[in-house]
């Protein structure tokens, strides 16, 4: 075995779980996405529900100024009663005094909704505020969970970065630049296996002559499709592992 190819497999593999590690902590579980999802919804809905409180509390704020005008208007209306000449004015007084307390009753029956509603919408404030706390604290377990899972990925990514500083030192500089760049190129794998003349890199078959060559393993190879540096995989299972 070429002791540049043994480096550069083991310098992939440490390569490879640091890619993983790195992707793990960028993708949030499933879980936290849950949770953040359903906090937002509670919270939306929370606010809607404000919204519609304070509109209704403004439709009865008005309503009752309203009411008050109107009750003042009634009340120089019917102390008029007393001061009117005619028996015309007098009975054109009562109609507009009773078309005064027709409507002010139905601003009554009006405000009362208004305030019945007003209570309705309270308690399910009050209910979204209690599911918003519930979902919230799911989020902040989630959250704490996910972070530490980080610290721990970030633990394990520190010791295997040291890994790949040891093995890098091995690597004569011009090769591990062209494996660098390689990898940059090709989704992180720059060293890949061939198998019964496949490349597990692309899954494209290598010419014969070449695979031959491959085989005697006397230097280092590119494949001719996907420029990813090869290795015969039954000469390198000590290495990788794999059976």
């Amino acid at each position: 075995m070429l002791e540049e190819l043994k480096n550069l497999i083991r310098l992939q593999m440490v390569d490879l779980e640091i890619l993983q590690i790195d992707r793990q902590k960028a993708q949030n579980p499933e879980q936290l996405e849950a949770a953040r999802k359903e906090v937002e919804e509670k919270s939306k809905e929370l606010e809607d529900l404000k919204a519609q409180l304070e509109e209704t509390q403004q439709r009865k704020k008005a309503l009752d100024e309203e009411l008050e005008q109107e009750l003042l208007h009634l009340k120089k209306s019917q102390s008029r009663l007393m001061q009117v000449k005619t028996q015309r004015e007098y009975q054109a007084l009562l109609k507009e005094i009773e078309e005064i307390k027709k409507a002010n009753k139905l601003r009554e029956e009006e405000i009362l909704k208004l305030m019945e509603e007003m209570e309705r919408l309270q308690q399910e404030v009050a209910k979204k505020e209690e599911d918003l706390q519930v979902a919230q604290k799911v989020l902040d377990q989630e959250q704490a969970k996910f972070d530490q899972k980080v610290q721990e990925l970030e633990a394990r990514r520190a010791q295997i970065w040291q890994q790949r500083q040891d093995i890098a030192k091995d690597v004569p500089a011009p090769i591990l630049k062209r494996y660098d760049f390689i990898r940059s190129r090709r989704g992180g794998l720059a060293v890949c296996a061939v198998n019964d003349a496949i490349c597990e890199g692309c899954h494209m078959n290598i010419p014969p002559q070449l695979y031959n060559e491959l085989m005697r393993d006397n230097r280092l190879m590119e494949c001719p499709l996907c420029q990813r540096i090869i290795y015969h995989k039954d000469s390198y299972k000590d290495i990788t592992g794999e059976e």
